[in-house]
């Protein structure tokens, strides 16, 4: 964004490939994903402030185009020097069952992670998490130099995209994507997508 000098977007985008690449253990839900990068880039010591659950109230993103009721509480953002970063993140999950250990002994069969379905809701939500960085760099133009939308998954349709002519086609994750911008929307409303309206991104944006 004009009128922000600031490596902090690439250095979020290292840290966060960085964890990953690092990663032994599987985690069990977006909620220990949020936490454990959290704490892994707070220790990285690349930022003045790592904080996670960032509230916004919906009344101020209203104001700048938010389209949904809901509060903006942001997963993780970042500070350095004056200057702020916004990561959103997704762990939608296919069922893995394994033997993990705890103080010291071996449990066979756990269920780690969970079978994740509504897939096409999944993939409507990662782009909204687009757009909500999309607002907060709106709201806060002078601090804000933009964020970083993640998935984690083992589920391969997130990957490959629903099937041509899909409800949720503009809402496709599949890796490769380019050129994406303008109006989302269901291909067809049906009980999926009530209360979930179709929004337009300012930006453009590929898919790695």
């Amino acid at each position: 964004m004009k009128g922000i000098k600031s490596d902090i977007l690439p250095r979020v985008n290292a840290d966060i490939v960085a964890f990953i690449e690092r990663q032994q253990e599987l985690m069990f839900n977006e909620r220990d994903f949020q936490m454990q990068l959290a704490v892994y880039m707070r220790q990285s010591g690349h930022y003045d402030d790592v904080d996670v659950e960032y509230y916004i109230p919906n009344r101020v993103a209203v104001e700048a185009g938010y389209e949904w009721s809901s509060e903006l509480r942001l997963d993780i953002v970042a500070s350095s020097g004056g200057v702020y970063a916004v990561v959103e993140l997704k762990y939608p999950t296919r069922r893995i069952v394994t033997d993990i250990k705890r103080f010291g002994t071996v449990l066979s069969g756990v269920e780690i992670v969970k079978n994740h379905g509504a897939q096409d809701i999944v993939s409507y939500n990662f782009w909204k998490d687009v757009r909500r960085i999309e607002i907060i760099r709106r709201l806060f133009p002078q601090s804000v130099a933009g964020g970083v939308a993640v998935m984690l998954t083992n589920e391969p349709f997130y990957t490959r995209g629903p099937r041509p002519g899909s409800i949720c086609d503009a809402f496709s994750t599949g890796g490769g994507r380019s050129g994406i911008h303008g109006l989302l929307d269901w291909s067809r409303y049906t009980g999926t997508s009530k209360g979930l309206p179709g929004f337009t991104l300012d930006g453009t944006y590929s898919v790695d």
